[in-house]
C-alpha cells in the first residue's frame, strides 16, 4: 500500500520556538487538504477536508467536513461524508463524527449515524453507536457495525430490520 500524504509529512517538518520554559504544540493548519491511498497502483479511497489541523506531537490531524471516497477497479464505489473528523498520522485510522453519512453507488443503501472508523490496515468501517441502513428492500437500525466501505458486507449489532417486500 501507499500513502500520499505529502501534505501531512510537509506540515509536519514546521518547527515550534526553542528556548521556551514550557512545551508548546506543534500544530500546522492546511486549507484543502487531499488524503489518498492506493494498491499495487490502484486507487483504494481519497480523503478530502476543507480544513486540516495537524497536531504533530499527537500524529493526528483535526478534520472539516471530510469527505472520503472508496475505489474499486478503478471505479468511485462509495462516499461518506461527515461534519468533522480525525486521521490518525500513522495508522491512517479516520474517525468521523456528526452527520456521518455513508452511500454505496452499486446498491444504492444511505448509512446514517454519528459515529464512524475506518481501519484503513483492515479496510473496515466500525461503530459502537446507533446505525441506521436504508436500502432499497427495507430499513435496518442496530446499535454498533462492522463493514465493507462498499456496504456489500454488513455487520450489524443489536439489529432491528423492515422490510418493504420490494426485490431489485
Amino acid at each position: 500500500m501507499r500513502y500520499a500524504l505529502a501534505a501531512l509529512l510537509l506540515a509536519g517538518s514546521a518547527c515550534g520556538r526553542s528556548g521556551e520554559a514550557e512545551r508548546e504544540e506543534r500544530r500546522q493548519v492546511m486549507e484543502g487538504l487531499t488524503l489518498s491511498q492506493s494498491d499495487r497502483g490502484e486507487p483504494s479511497w481519497t480523503l478530502k477536508s476543507s480544513r486540516a489541523v495537524l497536531r504533530e506531537d499527537a500524529k493526528l490531524a483535526t478534520l472539516t467536513e471530510p469527505v472520503m471516497e472508496f475505489y474499486k477497479k478503478g471505479k468511485a464505489v462509495s462516499r461518506v461524508t461527515a461534519l468533522s473528523g480525525e486521521v490518525d498520522t500513522e495508522s491512517h485510522g479516520v474517525r468521523l463524527s456528526s452527520s456521518v453519512v455513508l452511500d454505496s453507488f452499486d446498491d444504492r443503501s444511505r448509512l446514517t449515524t454519528t459515529e464512524l472508523f475506518y481501519d484503513s490496515a483492515r479496510g473496515r468501517f466500525t461503530t459502537t453507536a446507533d446505525i441506521l441502513v436504508k436500502r432499497p428492500e427495507g430499513v435496518l437500525r442496530g446499535r454498533g457495525l462492522e463493514a465493507k466501505p462498499d456496504l456489500s458486507e454488513i455487520r450489524i449489532f443489536n439489529q432491528s430490520s423492515t422490510l418493504s417486500g420490494r426485490s431489485r
